[in-house]
Formats: structure tokens, C-alpha cells, sequence
């Protein structure tokens, strides 16, 4: 037979096989167009979020080549005439960027822009409809300190008109100011959803606590100067500790700080589309098996190996393109479904943000679709290579698959051990590195859990021959007849079965260990929040979990006087939240009354000791920094360190290491008389008290609300009520994880219904035998939906037994690496009980298409069928 002649024979079994298993082909397709669309959600959300922050930074900064910052508090203002001054710079622009709350309507927070209005237009376009001038009425902006612009989204939304008066929370109270211009959606207008204003900087500098300081400096220069030129001249007259970048470096920094959230979403899809490659295997394993007499007799006709490889890849090829194909354009739906959710969660753990469209590549769609294609074609080619082997006289006799299958090779036990070892060796070398050592990060632990995976499902024919000799007298007792013919079913084809049982144990592994792992961060953040919070209400100006980019109007010093007199307040403690830059990152400044906290709250110290923090921090230059920090910067308790502050760089000695999960780029404390002697500002964030015993929580709360209703809104939130806060946050954020658990469990179900309807189709003629013995067709249907029981009961338990070390892998290799904190283990036992319940449930669920195909054999064509 000519080679033409061969591949045109080629393509029509191809055709005939889809054809006649159209059934198998969709639900093939399908677990590849949900691992594709986890995948591109996940891109698309990914590059969505940071495409908002780089579109944020690019509106802000318009034509600006360089930004000067310092921190949180900001830096005098009379660095500006040396900055202007330096030569080669064209403008040196003064900018404020703080946050206030609308008093009224939804109540939302939006971002203040103070900004110099004679100067600013240099830097940023500001569009104002129906007028062509930048700011309408300049001087009569200037000469009113209660002028405003909003843009005009946000006064659609609020219903605001022109020179209508808002009142505002400032850090002076509620205040009231008069629209002057509505901003069309051009440069910073179109910054966090239009929820931004501009002021007039000096009046923003009086109303938000920043008198003679601003937050930030904008820099453009000459036609003919270079940058480094510019940035190293501006270094040599500002004094040391300045942060000096472009507005890509700080683009830079929002994509390192969101690292974390990137590996985490990164790691949620490869999990979809792993168990996703277990369908593609099991599909192509079965088409394999069903098809061995075509094989042998296209073998005898003259194909070659390598044609019978190409027959299955290429099918592979074909409806995993449509698989992919589909999963793009679903994925499309699940970003659009869960942007929200996770927007909310970055503004929540990182920087305020509001996506409002997403961020489509096709370049990007087009490679998350190949991931799809390559993966499906990994998964096929160990059973298309297995096609190949099987030989005329083999399929003659019709030897059994298992004698032929991948899985059932004997050097499958040598290979699942030697998988397991490595794991072994990998997290030996994980623990014992030394915690600056690049094996000490979440790729080795990544290729530990891998291995560890890799090597159990390679396990899981020997598992499944033990589960169902284990079985058997409980099969009998509880089932009978059924029982027994299901389990025998099972034994017949122990190769094909323990894929479908791997993917039930890869799908369980996940639930239980995300379920451990969430359950661990979540109990020691609470742990966390009782070691450093022992107050009853905490009172702020905004809610007390706003997030680092939507942070509360910080309140005046003198408020805390006037909270501890009234009625039932036993104490109020200040605490106030900032940041500084070091070693080119915002690291999180926490300061407070060390010697009042330490008097009842029993911080969680990792080195050093609580004698050290109490004699060393108040009113001295030490600070307490977290282990994130110190293992970033190899700090040790008794080393010192430089900290810019807005009069020049202090060093400040480190007195201990705590445990703090506040932030993964560093936490920093310090004491509030060391804070206002550096920084010489009093303004604190949140007021934290503390109750007189017997007095009613709720009646003080009122009281505190009672006694600023007039000049403040504030919020006085219950403790108990700010941990059901954390918590809601915490839900929300593993939002994915779960949504992507319930993915891989429904692909992994797909594999048991290719699986049994497979096992039906091959036993038509057996199922014929026992209805004309006269077994009717409900008892067929419960030994099909008993196997199916069966495949999701072994690969529960084995699942529920490996989700356990997964969970502590991950907990070490990812939580720990990233937040830089210690984390104790706490195993979610309730996750293992609903993980058989679920993995035998929803395999049983998964039998019920086969069990009814099987129930409607024909009695008749059965007995003929071969």
C-alpha cells in the first residue's frame, strides 16, 4: 500500500472513530476548555490588575520624567527651589496625593490631588468641559481654599452639579467644598474610576495635616539633557534617603510588590490544567485500547510506529485546538465573573484599584491557548507511544491492554519511588538551607510537590489493587452481588481505572490542601490580631481595615484626650501607619505607645525579648522590625540600621524581631515620642480602646459616636466585629483557589464518566449475559455507579492522605517564603471528612450518565456484540 494511500486511511479512522465516540470526544473537550479558561481568567485578571496601576501612575504623572518621594508624611516643601534650581530641569512641580470620604451619598473615598494651579498644567492635562482653559478661573480657584474639581463621572454618579457644595472628612474634621469644574475623563481624571479630585495644593496642605510638607515632586527637564544626567544631578542637592525613579520605576515596584499575588494566580491555573492532562491521558488510554484490532491490522497493512504516533497525536492535536479555542473564549467570561472579586482583594492586601476594563492581548490569548495544546499533546504521548507497540499477533489474540499500557509497566513502581525520594531530597534541602540561599524559595518547594504528585499517581495501580482487595467483604456485606461484580469489574482493567482514580486523588489533594493551608493562615493571623490588638473598639475616620491604597483620614493628636474622657473608656492609645523607603521598597511603618501596648499585649517576638523592647524603644532610636524584614536584610536584633525621614537619615538600632503579617515587603515599629521627635507629626490613624470593666461595649461605642457626631464621621468599629472583617478578607481571597478546586473536581469527574463508559462499552456483551440471566436493569446501573463509588472512594483517601503534606509544602514553600513569618501548621480536619464524602458523592454523581447507558443495552444485539 502506497504511503498516500496510508495517511488518506489514516485520516478516515480518525474520522470514524470521532464519529462513533462523540460522547468520550466532547467530554475530552471539554475538561480542556475548563483548564484553558481557569488559565487565560487568571492571565487576563493578572494583567488587568497591573495594567490599571500602570494606567493609574502613567494619568498622574503626565509628561513628569522623574518623581521625587521621601514617605508617607512627605518632605518640606523648600526642597522644591533647589530642585527647580538644579540645571537641565524644564519644571519642578509640588504635588499633595492623600484620600478623603464623601460625608454623603454612597459615602466612597476618592483621591485628593493637590496641585500647584498657576504650575500644574506644565505636567498634566486637565480637560474641563466647556472650557478650554486647564483650571476655569484660576485666581478665583486660588483665592477660595474651599474650591474643588471633580471629575465629571463622579458628579454623574453622585448627582453633583456645579458650584454645589460636598462636605468632606479632612484630617480637620468635615468640611465643606464648592465644585468650580467637572473634569472630562483625560490624564488624571481618568485615575481609580473618576473617583479622584484636584485642589488647590496649599489648601489641601491646611485641610489634610501636611502644612509646609508636601507628598511628592514631578520633574520634566530640558530638550538635550539625558536622564541619569538630571536624576545624579537632583541626588547631589537633596540630602540622602531621597527615592529618586520614573514613573516606570514605580510601576516596577507595584509589580514587585504584587509578586506574590502573580505566583499564587500563576500556580491556581497550573493546577487546573495538570488535572486536565490526567482526562487527556485516560481519553487517549482508552481510544488506545478500544481501537487495538484497527492498530494491528494497519500495522499489518504496512504502518509504520511513528504513523500509528502521529494517528493519536494528531487527534489530539485536532480537539484540543477546539478545546483550547473554547476555554479562551470561556475564559474570557470567568475574568469578566471575577475581575470584581479579585480587584477588591488586591485593594484589600496591596493598593487601592478599580478595574474597569480588561486587559486583552492576543498574543497572550494566543499562548495560554498553545499551554492548552502542549499539554494535551504531553499528556497523549506516553499512550500513543504504547499504540505503537501493539503488533498484529497481539492484537489477533486481543491481549489485554494492561499488557501493553504505560502505567502497567513494572518500571512504573521504580519510577513512582524514585519520584517520591526526590520529593524527599528536595524538602531535605529546602529545610536545612540557609534562608539567603536560592534553594530556600517556592520553585524548590514547587518541584518538590510536583514530585511528590508525580510519584503517587504513578503509585495508584498498586494503591487501587490494595483499596480493592481491602474492599471486598465490605462490597459483599453492603452490596451483594453488585458489590462484588463492581469491584471484579474494576480489577479487570486496574491500569485505566487508576488514572481516573489519580485525578479523583489530584483533585481531593488540592481541596485538603488549600483547605489546611487557608486554615492555618487564617488561625495565625488571628492569633496575630490577639497578641497585638487587646482592645475593645478601635475609633478611626475611616473603616479600620481600609487598604495601604485607600487608607483612613488620619485625626488630630489631641483626640485621643478627648476620647479617654468619655464615660466608660478605660484608655485610648494612638497608632498611626506610614511608610518609608528602603533598599528601594515601601516598607510599612506601624507606630504606637510601646510601653502602654507592651503592658497588655503579649506580642509574638521571634528574637530578642520582651525586656529588650520595653527598655530600648520608648523614647529612644530603636525600632522592632518583622522576620520578613530581617530575613530580606539579614538583620539581627543589635544591628542598626538607615531610615530617610523628612530632616535627613537617622540610624536606628533594631531592638527585636516579631512576628507580624501586616506586610510582606517589611514591618516596621516604632515608638510614637520617637516618631514626633523625627518626623514631628501628631496625627495618628486609628484610636484604639479599651473599656472599663462591667461597662457596656456598645453603650460606650454610642457615646464616642455621640460626642464627635457633629464634627466628625467617625467609625467605632467592635473588635469582635473587626476580626468578622478580616475573615470576610480573607474568604475573599482564596475566592480563586476555591473556584478553581471546584474546577479540577469536575474535570476529574469527566475522567471517571470517559472511564466508565469505556468499561460499558467493552463489557456490552458481559451486561448482555446478566440481563438474560434475568438481572434487571436497576442492578445494572448499581454496579456501574458502584465502580464509579469506588474509583472516587480510593482516590479520596489517597488524596486525603497526600493534601495533608501538599498543604504543609505549601504552606512552607509559599506562605512562608513570601510573608517572610512564622506559620504553624494547623490541619483543617473537617475538610477531611468532606473530602470523602465529596470525592465518593461526586464520583458517584459522575456514574450515573454510564450506569443508565449501561442499563439500556439491548439484551439481544449484547449477545452478538464483539
Amino acid at each position: 500500500m502506497s504511503r498516500m494511500n496510508l495517511a488518506n486511511l489514516l485520516r478516515h479512522i480518525s474520522l470514524k472513530h470521532i464519529r462513533l465516540q462523540k460522547a468520550q470526544l466532547l467530554i475530552a473537550v471539554s475538561g480542556i476548555c475548563l483548564g484553558v479558561a481557569a488559565i487565560v481568567s487568571i492571565d487576563i485578571v493578572n494583567k488587568s490588575v497591573l495594567h490599571s496601576f500602570e494606567e493609574s501612575i502613567d494619568h498622574v504623572t503626565g509628561r513628569a520624567a522623574l518623581q521625587i518621594t521621601e514617605g508617607e508624611s512627605g518632605f518640606p516643601e523648600n526642597l522644591l527651589d533647589l530642585v527647580q534650581n538644579v540645571p537641565g530641569v524644564e519644571y519642578a512641580v509640588p504635588v499633595i496625593e492623600t484620600n478623603a470620604n464623601l460625608t454623603g451619598g454612597s459615602e466612597r473615598s476618592l483621591m485628593i490631588l493637590g496641585v500647584d494651579v498657576l504650575q500644574d498644567h506644565k505636567i498634566r492635562n486637565y480637560s474641563i468641559r466647556d472650557e478650554t482653559a486647564d483650571i476655569p478661573d484660576p485666581l478665583l480657584f486660588l483665592a477660595k481654599s474651599d474650591s474643588i474639581l471633580l471629575t465629571r463621572a463622579m458628579a454623574e454618579r453622585e448627582g453633583i452639579q456645579m458650584d454645589q457644595g460636598i462636605r468632606l472628612q479632612t484630617v480637620q474634621g468635615i468640611k465643606t467644598f464648592y465644585v468650580r469644574g467637572l473634569l472630562d475623563p483625560e490624564g488624571p481624571a481618568r485615575v481609580a474610576g473618576g473617583d479622584i479630585a484636584v485642589m488647590d495644593i496649599y489648601a489641601a496642605q491646611m485641610v489634610f495635616g501636611k502644612q509646609d510638607r508636601i507628598d511628592r515632586i514631578d520633574v520634566s527637564f530640558l530638550p538635550g539633557e539625558t536622564l541619569d544626567a538630571i536624576k545624579e544631578r537632583i541626588q547631589r542637592v537633596l540630602p540622602e534617603g531621597y527615592n529618586i525613579d520614573t514613573p516606570a520605576g514605580r510601576t516596577r515596584q507595584v509589580e514587585i510588590m504584587l509578586m506574590r499575588f502573580k505566583k499564587t494566580m500563576g500556580f491556581i491555573s497550573f493546577m487546573a490544567m495538570f488535572v486536565g492532562m490526567y482526562l487527556i491521558y485516560n481519553a487517549v488510554s482508552i481510544s488506545v485500547v478500544q481501537r487495538k484490532k484497527e492498530i494491528g491490522i494497519l500495522r499489518a497493512l504496512g504502518a509504520r510506529r511513528s504513523e500509528i504516533i502521529g494517528l493519536f497525536l494528531g487527534e489530539t492535536l485536532a480537539f484540543s485546538a477546539v478545546g483550547s479555542l473554547l476555554g479562551t473564549g470561556l475564559g474570557l467570561v470567568f475574568a469578566r465573573l471575577t475581575i470584581g472579586v479579585v480587584a477588591q482583594s488586591v485593594t484589600d492586601f496591596y493598593l487601592k484599584t478599580s478595574v474597569t476594563d480588561l486587559t486583552l492581548s492576543w498574543v497572550s490569548l494566543g499562548q495560554d491557548a498553545g499551554i492548552g495544546i502542549l499539554a494535551s499533546l504531553a499528556a497523549a504521548f506516553f499512550p500513543a507511544v504504547s499504540s505503537a507497540r501493539i503488533t498484529p499477533v497481539s492484537a489477533i489474540r486481543a491481549l489485554a491492554y494492561s499488557e501493553d499500557g504505560f502505567l502497567s509497566s513494572r518500571k512504573t513502581g521504580v519510577a513512582s519511588a524514585l519520584c517520591i525520594l526526590l520529593s524527599v531530597v528536595i524538602l531535605a534541602a529546602y529545610k536545612t538551607a540557609d534562608a539567603s540561599s536560592v534553594i530556600r524559595s517556592s520553585t524548590t518547594a514547587l518541584g518538590a510537590a510536583l514530585f511528590l504528585v508525580l510519584g503517587i499517581s504513578l503509585f495508584t495501580p498498586v494503591f487501587l489493587k490494595w483499596f480493592l482487595a481491602f474492599s471486598h467483604r465490605f462490597l459483599t456485606f453492603c452490596f451483594a452481588a453488585e458489590g462484588r461484580l463492581a469491584g471484579m469489574s474494576l480489577e479487570k482493567n486496574i491500569s485505566r481505572n487508576a488514572v481516573a482514580v489519580a485525578a479523583i486523588f489530584y483533585s481531593i489533594a488540592l481541596f485538603v490542601s488549600s483547605a489546611s493551608a487557608v486554615n492555618s493562615v487564617s488561625r495565625c493571623t488571628f492569633d496575630w490580631i490577639d497578641s497585638i490588638i487587646r482592645a475593645d473598639i478601635l475609633v478611626s475616620s475611616g473603616h479600620p481595615l481600609a487598604s495601604g491604597g485607600s487608607p483612613t483620614i488620619p485625626m488630630p493628636g489631641k483626640m485621643m484626650k478627648e476620647i479617654e474622657e468619655v464615660p466608660g473608656v478605660l484608655s485610648a492609645e494612638p497608632f498611626r501607619k506610614g511608610y518609608v523607603n528602603y533598599g528601594g521598597r515601601r516598607v510599612l511603618l506601624e507606630i504606637f505607645d510601646v510601653a502602654l501596648r507592651m503592658a497588655y499585649c503579649p506580642a509574638m517576638i521571634a528574637e530578642g525579648s520582651r525586656e529588650d523592647m520595653l527598655r530600648l524603644l520608648p523614647r529612644q532610636d530603636n525600632i522592632v522590625i518583622n522576620e520578613a524584614f530581617a530575613a530580606r536584610d539579614r538583620i539581627k536584633p543589635g544591628d542598626s540600621l538607615i531610615l530617610s525621614t523628612p530632616h535627613g537619615p537617622v540610624r536606628f538600632g533594631v531592638a527585636a524581631i516579631v512576628v507580624s503579617y501586616t506586610s510582606d515587603a517589611g514591618v516596621i515599629w516604632m515608638d510614637s515620642d520617637t516618631y514626633q521627635h523625627h518626623w514631628r507629626n501628631d496625627l495618628i490613624d486609628t484610636i484604639e480602646v479599651r473599656v472599663k470593666a462591667k461597662e457596656d461595649v456598645s453603650k460606650v461605642r454610642g457615646a464616642i459616636l455621640e460626642r464627635f457626631g457633629k464634627e466628625r464621621k467617625l467609625f467605632a468599629l467592635p473588635v469582635r466585629e473587626f476580626k468578622d472583617e478580616v475573615k470576610i478578607m480573607l474568604d475573599r481571597a482564596f475566592t480563586l483557589t476555591n473556584a478553581v478546586n471546584i474546577i479540577t473536581l469536575i474535570i476529574a469527574g469527566f475522567g471517571i464518566i470517559v472511564t466508565l463508559l469505556a468499561s460499558v462499552l467493552e463489557r456490552t456483551r458481559e451486561i448482555g449475559i446478566l440481563r438474560s440471566l434475568g438481572m434487571k436493569r436497576s442492578q445494572i446501573s448499581g454496579i456501574v455507579i458502584i465502580e464509579s463509588a469506588l474509583i472516587g472512594a480510593a482516590g479520596g483517601v489517597l488524596g486525603s492522605a497526600a493534601g495533608l503534606l501538599i498543604g504543609w509544602i505549601e504552606l512552607e514553600g509559599f506562605w512562608r517564603i513570601d510573608l517572610g513569618a512564622s506559620i504553624t501548621y494547623h490541619i483543617h480536619y473537617a475538610s477531611l471528612v468532606w473530602a470523602l464524602l465529596l470525592s465518593i458523592g461526586f464520583s458517584a454523581l459522575a456514574g450515573f450518565y454510564p450506569a443508565r447507558r449501561a442499563a439500556k443495552t439491548n439484551i439481544v444485539e449484547a449477545l452478538s456484540y464483539e
